[in-house]
């Protein structure tokens, strides 16, 4: 299957579930606060810091950082914008555009952070993603990057259940090393590395309602939610 049509199905993939999606999105307070925590170390959130979100989903993480440069690109931002129940969670300040991550409608050296959290894994051309990443941030910036990554078992599942179609939502899976080798490839420095465990994250998605669910529960085909602070050189 082409890339590009497998990006649209998961993009079909994820507008069904925030279709079926009844609950608030309250949620992102906390993790704005998580962000602010995970950061404070490395660089300071102030009025002037330019923030950007990858993959912000109806509002984002970005909505409750205290500043007046905030911007968040989704490629489903036309859906998520006509759905007043969760417009009214934004902030004023926010830029919301359309768009992908391979393709960043910003100049060079643009942003003071970025945050891209379980994205990557959406995306069309993650490398594409990276690249762009690197060509907006500012020299010193600071990245929040997280993503699931997956064990060669999970990695050699996670690619069974992508041939019969069990998991529409996931174009990629990566492992440590990969995730590691596309840090250093940017000369990213590692300033934080924050997970929660294969076996946690396990038992804590325990899910015995859906055959996806069935199966990863069966052969312990778990992630490692792993969050990286970058910063760039």
């Amino acid at each position: 299957m082409k890339l590009q049509r497998r990006w649209e199905m998961a993009q079909e993939y994820e507008i069904d579930w925030w279709s079926k999606y009844s609950g608030d999105i309250d949620w992102y307070t906390n993790f704005s606060k998580e962000i602010k925590r995970e950061v404070s170390p490395f660089i300071e959130i102030k009025k002037d810091t330019y923030i950007l979100e990858i993959g912000s989903g109806p509002a984002g993480g970005i909505t409750y950082l205290d500043s007046n440069y905030k911007y968040a690109i989704d490629p489903l931002e036309n859906y998520f914008s006509t759905k007043g129940k969760w417009t009214k969670y934004r902030d004023k300040r926010v830029t919301y555009c359309t768009g992908k991550g391979e393709l960043l409608p910003f100049k060079d050296n643009f942003f003071n952070l970025i945050i891209i959290d379980n994205v990557l894994d959406h995306c069309e051309n993650p490398i594409a993603v990276l690249d762009e990443i690197n060509r907006v941030i500012k020299s010193d910036g600071i990245i929040f990057f997280r993503q699931n990554i997956y064990n060669y078992w999970g990695k050699i599942m996670r690619l069974i259940m992508e041939i019969v179609k069990i998991d529409k939502g996931h174009p990629f899976t990566f492992t440590k090393h990969q995730v590691n080798n596309n840090i250093t490839e940017r000369n990213w420095e590692i300033k934080k590395v924050k997970d929660v465990g294969f076996f946690n994250t396990w038992v804590n998605n325990l899910n015995f309602s859906t055959l996806k669910g069935i199966i990863q529960t069966v052969f312990f085909i778990t992630r490692n939610r792993t969050l990286f602070i970058l910063k760039s050189k």
